[in-house]
């Protein structure tokens, strides 16, 4: 295991400029902006891997990027019809 490609979900969720228990949230509710598989638990701490955390900054960028042309309420909808199954 590289430690290098490993983030705790917290140290990841503040880089990305949101609350601590963000990435956290979003795991929980096995929210599609996760890279499948990217972010486990160990024991009491939860870890997303680089290529996971790289992931959900393009997502988040994509996120930024609609709501800047209008679309992001159409965004907002698809991710939780998804969490809301």
């Amino acid at each position: 295991m590289e430690w290098n490609n490993i983030l705790t979900a917290k140290e990841a969720s503040l880089k990305l400029g949101k609350n601590e228990k963000y990435i956290y949230l979003l795991w929980k509710a096995k929210s599609p902006l996760l890279l499948k598989n990217s972010v486990s638990k160990k024991g009491n701490t939860l870890l997303i891997t680089r290529q996971g955390f790289e992931h959900l900054k393009q997502q988040l960028k994509n996120e930024s990027d609609h709501e800047s042309n209008g679309t992001r309420n159409v965004v907002l909808n698809e991710v939780y019809a998804h969490t809301i199954v």
